[in-house]
C-alpha cells in the first residue's frame, strides 16, 4: 500500500485508512480499488459525470475476488465498468502492463472503450498532467514512456491477444461468444503468465455451453477460479413503487421463499412480477436469481425443472466439507441407522468424468454425503471401503460397468469389504455390483425423479441438483447430460435410491462375501 499512500499524498487525498473505511466497509479492497472513486468518472443516468463510487455488486466482487475469477451475473450490475476501471489504472500507473478486454461483439467492444476513453479524458488534473498517451485509437491506448497498453478486442477476431504477454485479461459476456469459444479462450489464456489476472464474466445463455461448463467446474473447485454469483436484487434500482390503488396479490410460494431467504421488499417483488410479464420464460436468464435456474435448459428436461429450482432456492448446503471441496457431508452417521452407498466409477483422468459416491439413509432416503473426485481407481476403492465403514458398514452398490469391475475387485480382495450389493437374474445369476443398461437406467432415473416429486427435502447437494436440471432427453429418446457436462452425481444417487428400495424389501437378495 506504500505506493498508494504516496499517490494519496501527492493528490492531497485523505489517509488510506479513511478511504478504505468510507468506501469499503466490508474490507478486501486492493490499493487500486481505493483510487478509483477519487480519480475516475462515469456518465450517470442523469447525463452528468460523477465519481465511480462502488455499488453493492462491485463491493462484493472486491471483497471476494482472487487473481483469477469467473462471474455469473444478472444484467447491468456495473461489473464490466469496474473491471475496466481497475485495469485502466493498473495500466496507466504501472510500467510494462498490458491489459486486454475481449467482448462478444464489436458494438460491445466499442462501448467498453468509450468508457475507458472517458476515464482518461476526465482524470483528476493532478494525475492527468503526468499520464500521457503516445497512441490512441478505437481499440488501444498506449501510454507514453511506460511501455503499457490497454486494448479492447472482440472474440470474433482470431488474432485477439496474439503476440502479447497480457498482465490483465477480461473476457466479457463469454456465454455469447461466437464461433469456437473454447479455442478462443484457450488462445487468450495462453497469453497470460501465471502471475497475471483473469476475470471471466457473463450473463447466462443456456445449458451446455463453454461458459456454463466453466462455471460448474469452478463451483466444484476444479479450475482454481473464484466463482462469483450476483443476482438481480443486489442492484437497488431493480425495484418498482407499487402504484396507488394497486394491491399486491398474496405472495406465491417461490416469492415467499425469496423474501424469507434474501429479504426482498414488496417493491422488489412487484419489479419481479413486471419482469415475468415482460420476459416470461427468459426472466431467469436475464435477471438471475440463483446459479442453476438462470441457465435455461435446452431440449426436453428429464426432471421437473420447477421442482429442481424450488429445491435449489432452499437447499441448505453441507455441514462439513472435506478433501478440497470434493466431499460434502450433510448428515453424519448415527448409531443404529442403516445406509446405502451408490457409486459411479470413472477412469480418474484429469479432464474426464468424475467418480462419485452418494450415501443415503435407508429409512428416510435423506442424502447424507456426496463425494465427487477424479481419483485413480485404487484410491477411490480405498475411499469407498472407508466411507462404507464410517456409515455403519453400509450396503455398497458400485456400478459394475467398465472401471467398476476393478473397484469391485479391490473392495473384495484387497480391502475385504463384506457388504457389497449384488444384482442378477435367471440368465447371468447374482453378481457383485450394479449394472447400468437399457433395463436398469430407467429405474435409476425414475427413482431419483420420484424422490424429487415426493420428498425433495431429501436432496441436499447443489451439485446434484445442477446436474439434474441439465439432464435431458436427446433426439433419439435417450437420456444424459449435454455435451461437455457430467451426470455422475445423478447416476450415483439414482443407484443409491434403487438399492435403498431393495434393501427395504423383506427378501433383500444382497450378498455378503
Amino acid at each position: 500500500m506504500q505506493w498508494l499512500q504516496r499517490m494519496a499524498d501527492r493528490l492531497n487525498l485523505p489517509a488510506v485508512g479513511q478511504l478504505a473505511e468510507a468506501w469499503y466497509p466490508e474490507g478486501g479492497a486492493h490499493a487500486v480499488d481505493l483510487l478509483i472513486p477519487v480519480l475516475l468518472r462515469i456518465r450517470a443516468k442523469s447525463g452528468n459525470l460523477v465519481p465511480l463510487v462502488p455499488n453493492g455488486a462491485q463491493r462484493l466482487f472486491i471483497k471476494k475476488r482472487g487473481r483469477r475469477n469467473i462471474i455469473l451475473k444478472a444484467r447491468q450490475l456495473g461489473l464490466t465498468t469496474w473491471i475496466a476501471a481497475r485495469y485502466f489504472l493498473l495500466t496507466a500507473l504501472r510500467p510494462g502492463t498490458v491489459s486486454l478486454q475481449v467482448a462478444h461483439s464489436l458494438e460491445s467492444a466499442q462501448q467498453i472503450f468509450r468508457i475507458v476513453h472517458r476515464f482518461y479524458e476526465n482524470l483528476s488534473p493532478a494525475l492527468g498532467r503526468t499520464i500521457k498517451t503516445e497512441r490512441s485509437n478505437v481499440r488501444e491506448l498506449a501510454f507514453a514512456g511506460t511501455d503499457s497498453r490497454y486494448r479492447v478486442d472482440t472474440a470474433g477476431n482470431p488474432s485477439a491477444g496474439r503476440g502479447l504477454t497480457v498482465s490483465n485479461l477480461h473476457c466479457s459476456e463469454v456465454a455469447l461468444w461466437p464461433g469456437e469459444p473454447e479455442e478462443t479462450m484457450a488462445a487468450l489464456l495462453g497469453c497470460v503468465p501465471p502471475e497475471g489476472c483473469v476475470d471471466i464474466e457473463s450473463t447466462p445463455n443456456g445449458v451446455g455451453g463453454m461458459f456454463h461448463r466453466e462455471w460448474m467446474l469452478s463451483v466444484g473447485g476444479d479450475t482454481g477460479y473464484v466463482p462469483h454469483f450476483f443476482p438481480w436484487w443486489i442492484e437497488p434500482g431493480y425495484a418498482r413503487a407499487i402504484p396507488a390503488g394497486v394491491t399486491l396479490l398474496p405472495l406465491t410460494e417461490q416469492e415467499t421463499e425469496l423474501r424469507n431467504r434474501h429479504g426482498l421488499t414488496r417493491e422488489q417483488i412487484y419489479f419481479r412480477r413486471e419482469l415475468e410479464h415482460t420476459y416470461r420464460n427468459l426472466r431467469t436468464q436475464e435477471y438471475a436469481e440463483d446459479s442453476v435456474s438462470c441457465f435455461l435448459a435446452t431440449g426436453r428436461p428429464v426432471f421437473e425443472v420447477d421442482a429442481v429450482d424450488r429445491r435449489v432456492a432452499v437447499v441448505p448446503g453441507p455441514t462439513v466439507v472435506r478433501e478440497n471441496q470434493a466431499e460434502f457431508e450433510f448428515l453424519p452417521p448415527q448409531r443404529g441407522r442403516r445406509y446405502v452407498i451408490g457409486a459411479d466409477v470413472a477412469e480418474g483422468r484429469e479432464e474426464g468424468d468424475f467418480s462419485v459416491a452418494q450415501v443415503v439413509d435407508v429409512e428416510t432416503g435423506v442424502q447424507c454425503l456426496e463425494m465427487r473426485v477424479r481419483w485413480p481407481i485404487e484410491r477411490f476403492a480405498q475411499y469407498l471401503a472407508a466411507v462404507g465403514a464410517r456409515y455403519n458398514d453400509a450396503t455398497l452398490a458400485v456400478e459394475r460397468n467398465n472401471h467398476g469391475h476393478a473397484v469391485l475387485y479391490a473392495l473384495r480382495n484387497r480391502y475385504g469389504y463384506a457388504h457389497l450389493f449384488a444384482w442378477g437374474d435367471g440368465v447371468e445369476g447374482m453378481q457383485y455390483g450394479f449394472p447400468t443398461n437399457a433395463q436398469t437406467k430407467p429405474q435409476v432415473i425414475g427413482a431419483l425423479s420420484a424422490m424429487l416429486g415426493d420428498a425433495p427435502g431429501t436432496l441436499m447437494s447443489r451439485r446434484l441438483l445442477e446436474e439434474m436440471r441439465a439432464y435431458r432427453f436427446d433426439d433419439a429418446g435417450g437420456m444424459g447430460a449435454p455435451a461437455g457436462m457430467h451426470d455422475d452425481t445423478v447416476m450415483a444417487m439414482g443407484i443409491a435410491l434403487v438399492v435403498r428400495g431393495r434393501v427395504r424389501e423383506p427378501l433383500f437378495m444382497g450378498v455378503k462375501r
